[in-house]
């Protein structure tokens, strides 16, 4: 996973963060997942023998499921707990979720899956879905063949 700063069109300096994704075993070897936080985009990029990158599938996120979406694709190939998600999606820190999550789970709980709702129909564009891991937290997998 990589940061990238892009300077914009009157040659100022603008922090635009594009990460980087290999995700080995979700994707070809030949493939790389570009996450664009500021436009709350997904493109799955192809890099040709050659050299040249064609877009293979682009999605675009709500605010929230980017929120959520960067820390499941971190953990990748692991799931991720609901504290992390939970710690993302409201901008604290960890600890400060956990304890959070101890005091209102009912309700923390509810603003993730709020979250996690929102990723499903965007994933399935990239042949990927969420699956809950009971009592833990959430896993991106590839939608299993027919």
């Amino acid at each position: 996973m990589n940061k990238t700063a892009s300077h914009n069109q009157d040659g100022e300096d603008h922090q635009e963060a594009l990460l980087h994704f290999r995700l080995e075993g979700l994707i070809p070897a030949n493939q790389i997942l570009v996450l664009n936080l500021s436009l709350r985009t997904a493109t799955l990029f192809y890099n040709a023998p050659e050299g040249d990158q064609t877009i293979v599938e682009q999605q675009h996120f709500s605010p929230n499921g980017m929120l959520v979406l960067v820390p499941l694709l971190r953990a990748y190939p692991k799931y991720c707990l609901h504290e992390v998600l939970f710690a993302s999606l409201d901008s604290l820190p960890l600890d400060e979720a956990y304890q959070q999550m101890r005091e209102m789970r009912a309700l923390t709980i509810r603003s993730v899956r709020r979250a996690i709702s929102s990723l499903p129909a965007r994933l399935r564009a990239f042949g990927w879905q969420v699956r809950s891991i009971r009592c833990a937290g959430y896993l991106i997998e590839a939608i299993p063949a027919e």
